[in-house]
């Protein structure tokens, strides 16, 4: 009885072996890739949604910028999701003759992204893998589901975070306080003006530096009544100028940009590097007894 339950078992163990060999060889379905385009060959990129405003993109001097419905810098990250598409995969490719457009949400697709010359229409999702269904070159193709905030309609996306442009240069900040801050001429050093004897002698740099080093931890398009708030104005040295509101303060710092119609929102201890000069130690308060200099020491 033994030896019949040790043959029983070796046969199990030989079939399943077999089993693993023949799914071993079995081959998952060649993928293919969405576009004949290499990512770092593209240099126009638009984004249409119905009903909304076109998203136009164009690399200028090896830089993405947004040209619609703004002009302006692109944030690098969220730009490489509308470049990767070029390179995406298809997991299936399905002649047009094999399948039907409504039933997939293409017709009409949700939205478009055109590569270059190249356009992409997106469809649904397919339930079984939930991936999506893009027609392009005269075929539905299947790809796994791209992150879908940098291609939707809302551009603030991909705004850069920069508060100020990464390669220009400040030259005058006009704080709501009515107090500025000037480079000086040398180009080097700041000061503030008008002057003002209790301003520590780097207060007016590390404000330059705080306003040309400032980042959003994320960006939103601004509401249609536009912000209420302080203004402040930032000149540079090209001569553009940038004009900002403090739409909010709590929890989190929030400025506005008018003109780009969004909003940066940046870390609340950011809030007194960016708009307050810290002024110099002086006479210590009524009451508390002044230290002697190291001079009024007797010998």
């Amino acid at each position: 009885m033994k030896r019949t339950h040790l043959n029983l078992a070796l046969l199990v163990a030989v079939g399943g072996l077999g089993a693993a060999a023949y799914f071993g060889q079995k081959k998952e379905e060649p993928v293919v890739p969405l576009t004949a385009l290499a990512a770092d060959a593209l240099t126009r990129i638009a984004v249409e949604h119905p009903g909304q405003p076109k998203l136009l993109l164009e690399k200028q001097g090896g830089e993405w910028k947004l040209l619609e419905p703004v002009k302006a810098d692109t944030d690098p990250f969220e730009v490489s999701a509308l470049t990767s598409l070029a390179t995406l995969t298809a997991k299936r490719k399905l002649p047009l003759a094999e399948v039907k457009l409504p039933e997939l949400g293409l017709q009409p697709p949700a939205y478009r992204i055109t590569l270059n010359d190249v356009a992409l229409d997106f469809g649904g999702i397919e339930q079984i893998e939930a991936r999506r269904y893009i027609l392009s070159g005269g075929a539905v193709a299947l790809v796994d589901d791209p992150p879908s905030a940098a291609l939707d309609a809302d551009y603030s996306d991909l705004v850069a975070k920069a508060l100020v442009p990464e390669k220009a240069e400040i030259a005058k900040i006009e704080l709501p306080t009515g107090v500025s801050v000037v480079r000086g001429a040398d180009g080097k050093s700041w000061v503030a003006a008008p002057l003002q004897a209790d301003i520590s002698i780097d207060a007016a740099q590390k404000l330059a530096n705080a306003w040309k080093d400032a980042r959003a931890m994320w960006m939103a398009a601004e509401p249609l009544a536009g912000s209420q708030g302080q203004a402040v104005k930032v000149t540079l040295q090209d001569g553009r100028v940038l004009r900002f509101v403090i739409a909010e303060r709590d929890p989190q710092l929030v400025i506005a940009n008018p003109e780009l119609k969004v909003r940066y929102t940046l870390s609340k201890v950011l809030d007194s590097e960016l708009f307050e000069l810290h002024k110099a130690a002086t006479a210590p308060p009524a009451g508390v007894p002044k230290l002697p200099r190291p001079s009024d020491l007797p010998s």
